[in-house]
C-alpha cells in the first residue's frame, strides 16, 4: 500500500488562505459585537423599566384601588396595566385611598406621553404642558410627572386623566407616592445607567485631554485625542440634558431642551474632524462639506424656529438624515483609504465606526418605527463600544509612536554625546556654533573657551590608556563643575574640550579660578596629576562688533596654546629649580 502525501500549499496560496480566514474571523467578530450591542441595549432597557417599577424604601406603589366609571358603573383598574377604550376617548381614573397623613408627599408617574392631568376633587394639581417646547411621544414617554399633595389631602378622590392615545390603547405606567427625597432617589435609580455612562464619558474625556496635553508637550501632536474628548463631552451633555432626571430637576425647562437638541445636532462634528485627522483623510474635501452641513443645519433650524416658529421636534428628521449620510460617507471614505493603504490603524477606526453606525441605525429604527422611549439606551451603548474600540486603537498607535520617537531621541542623543565623558561631542559643538551664527543678535556677548589636557600622552605611555581615560573623565567633571551652570561643555577631540558661555557672568580670571579650584579638589584624591590649559575669546570685540566665527575660534585657540606654553615653562622652571636644589644639598653634604 502506497501512501501519497499531499503537497503543501504554496506560499502565495497560504497567504490567500490566511487572508480569507482573517476576513471571516473579522466578520464573525463584527456580528458578535452587534449581537452583544443589541443584547446589552435590550437588557438595559428592560432593567431600566424594571427599576422604575420597583419602589425604593420610603416610596409606595399605588397599584390597587383605582377605578374608572363606565356607564355609571365602577370598573376596577390595575396599575401598571393596559386599558383599551374607543378611539378618541380620554381615560379618567379615580383613587379614594388617600388620607390626611399623605399631605406633603409627592405623587409621581410617567404619564406625560398621555398628557396627564391630576386633580384632587375639584382642585387641579398638575397638567402636562409642552406649549413652551413641544415634544413628541418618545420624548414625553421618558418624563416623570411629579405632584405635591396639598394639606387638604384626604376625603376627596385623586383623579388622573389621560388623553386619547390615538388607537384607544393606554399603557398605564406605575404610580408612586413618597417623600420628595425618596422620590428623587427613585428618579435617580431610573436613570442610573445614563448617569453611569455620563460619568464614564467624563473620566475618559479627562484621560483623552491628558493624553493630548502630554503629546503636545513631547511635540507629538495628535489632534484626534482632543476630538475624542470633545465628542465625549458633547455626548455626555446630550445624555444628561435628554435624561428624565435633568428634565425633572429643571422643571422641564425649554432651555434644557434647546441645549439637548444643539448638543445632538453638533454631535458628529468632532468625529468628522477625527476622521479628517486620521492618515491622509484630509484630502477628501467631502468631509469638510459634511462638517459645514452640520453647522448649517444647526444655524438653519435655529433661524426657522426663531423667525417662523418651526418646532425642533418637527425638524429632527433632518439631523437624523445628516447623521445617517455622515456615517455612510465616513465609512465609504475610510474603506477606500484602507484598501489603498492597508493601514491597520485605519482598519481599527473603521471597525469602531461600524459599531457606532450599528448602534445609531438600531436606535433610529427603534425611534421611528417602534417608537420606544429607550431608544437612547441603544445609542448610548453603541457610543460606549465605539469609544472603547477607538481609544484602544489610538493608545496602541500612540504607544508605538512614542516608542519610535524614544528610539530616535536616544539615537540622536548618542550621536551628539561623547560616550567616555558624557559631554556633548564635536558634532553638537558645531551645530551650536551654526545656530549661534544665525542668532548672534540674541546675545549681548558670547565667550568661547578652548581647553586642553596636559600630559595625556605621557600618562597613556607610562600608565596605560585606562589611566588616560581616568584623567579625561576627571577633566570633564572639573570642566562641568566650573562652567555647566553658565553654558555648554563639549569634548571636541582626544584631549581637547570647549565651553560656550552665552552672556557670561564674570570675567576670564573668575572662570580660571573656578576651574583651578575644581582641579585642586580633584588632585587631592586622584592617583594621577591633572592639569588643564585653557584660553578664551569673546564673540564681540571692544567696539561691540561681531567677529567672524573663524577669527573667534582662532583667538581662543591661540590663547589656549599660550597658556599651555606658560604652564610648560613653569613646570620646566620648577624642575630645574628642584634639580639645582638637590645638587646644592649634595654638594653641601660632601663638603661637610
Amino acid at each position: 500500500m502506497t501512501i501519497k502525501w499531499a503537497d503543501p500549499p504554496s506560499t502565495a496560496d497560504g497567504k490567500e488562505v490566511s487572508k480569507t480566514a482573517r476576513r471571516r474571523k473579522r466578520s464573525w467578530e463584527a456580528v458578535l459585537m452587534l449581537a452583544i450591542l443589541l443584547a446589552m441595549g435590550l437588557s438595559l432597557g428592560k432593567s431600566a423599566r424594571q427599576r422604575i417599577r420597583t419602589p425604593l424604601e420610603g416610596v409606595r406603589q399605588l397599584s390597587e384601588g383605582w377605578y374608572r366609571l363606565e356607564a355609571g358603573r365602577r370598573v376596577e383598574v390595575q396599575i401598571p396595566g393596559t386599558v383599551t377604550l374607543d378611539s378618541g376617548e380620554a381615560l379618567t381614573l379615580y383613587y379614594d385611598g388617600l388620607n390626611p397623613t399623605d399631605a406633603g408627599l409627592v405623587l409621581t408617574t410617567r404619564g406625560a406621553v398621555y398628557r396627564l392631568r391630576v386633580d384632587l376633587g375639584e382642585e387641579l394639581l398638575y397638567a402636562y404642558d409642552d406649549s413652551t417646547f413641544r415634544r413628541n411621544e418618545q420624548m414625553r414617554a421618558k418624563l416623570d410627572c411629579d405632584v405635591v399633595l396639598p394639606e387638604e389631602t384626604g376625603g376627596q378622590p385623586l383623579i388622573l386623566t389621560y388623553e386619547n392615545a390615538g388607537d384607544g390603547r393606554f399603557e398605564l405606567p406605575a404610580v408612586y407616592l413618597g417623600s420628595s427625597s425618596a422620590v428623587f432617589r427613585q428618579h435617580c435609580l431610573g436613570d442610573a445607567f445614563t448617569l453611569l455612562l455620563v460619568f464614564t464619558m467624563a473620566i475618559i474625556s479627562v484621560v483623552a485631554i491628558g493624553i493630548a496635553s502630554y503629546l503636545d508637550k513631547v511635540r507629538m501632536q495628535d489632534r484626534r485625542f482632543a476630538d475624542v474628548a470633545c465628542f465625549l463631552l458633547l455626548c455626555g451633555a446630550w445624555c444628561t440634558l435628554d435624561s428624565s432626571l435633568m428634565q425633572q430637576i429643571s422643571g422641564q425647562s425649554p432651555l434644557v431642551c434647546y441645549l439637548s437638541f444643539y448638543a445632538f445636532m453638533t454631535l458628529a462634528i468632532p468625529m468628522l474632524h477625527f476622521v479628517r485627522n486620521t492618515g491622509e483623510m484630509c484630502r477628501f474635501r467631502s468631509l469638510d462639506v459634511l462638517i459645514g452641513a452640520f453647522y448649517v443645519n444647526a444655524v438653519g433650524q435655529s433661524l426657522l424656529n426663531f423667525f417662523w416658529g418651526f418646532d425642533f421636534i418637527d425638524m429632527l428628521f433632518v439631523t437624523h438624515l445628516l447623521l445617517a449620510a455622515g456615517i455612510c460617507l465616513m465609512g465609504v471614505l475610510m474603506l477606500r483609504e484602507y484598501r489603498r493603504t492597508g493601514n491597520r490603524e485605519m482598519q481599527a477606526v473603521l471597525r469602531a465606526f461600524a459599531m457606532l453606525a450599528a448602534g445609531g441605525a438600531l436606535a433610529l429604527l427603534l425611534y421611528w418605527l417602534l417608537e420606544t422611549p429607550w431608544y437612547g439606551t441603544i445609542f448610548e451603548c453603541g457610543i460606549l463600544v465605539f469609544i472603547i474600540c477607538l481609544l484602544s486603537s489610538l493608545i496602541t498607535t500612540m504607544a508605538a509612536n512614542l516608542r519610535f520617537k524614544t528610539e530616535v531621541q536616544v539615537y540622536k542623543r548618542l550621536s551628539r554625546e561623547d560616550r567616555l565623558t558624557g559631554l556633548e561631542n564635536r558634532r553638537a559643538f558645531e551645530e551650536f556654533l551654526a545656530r549661534l551664527e544665525q542668532e548672534t543678535g540674541s546675545y549681548g556677548n558670547v565667550a568661547l573657551i578652548f581647553l586642553d589636557l596636559d600630559g595625556l600622552k605621557y600618562t597613556n605611555d607610562h600608565f596605560g590608556h585606562s589611566a588616560g581615560d581616568e584623567l579625561l573623565i576627571g577633566a570633564a567633571r572639573c570642566i562641568e563643575q566650573a562652567f555647566c551652570r553658565q553654558g555648554s561643555c563639549y569634548r571636541i577631540g582626544g584631549d581637547e574640550f570647549a565651553v560656550i558661555l552665552p552672556d557670561p557672568a564674570g570675567d576670564e580670571r573668575a572662570w580660571n579660578e573656578q576651574l583651578d579650584q575644581a582641579i585642586r579638589q580633584y588632585n587631592q584624591d586622584s592617583r594621577f596629576w591633572l592639569s588643564i590649559a585653557r584660553g578664551s575669546s569673546y564673540l564681540r570685540d571692544e567696539a561691540g562688533d561681531i567677529k567672524r566665527m573663524s577669527d573667534w575660534k582662532y583667538e581662543a585657540d591661540q590663547a589656549m596654546y599660550r597658556h599651555k606654553k606658560q604652564q610648560r615653562s613653569r613646570r620646566q622652571g620648577s624642575a630645574r629649580a628642584a634639580v639645582a636644589g638637590r645638587e646644592r644639598d649634595s654638594a653641601g653634604g660632601f663638603l661637610g
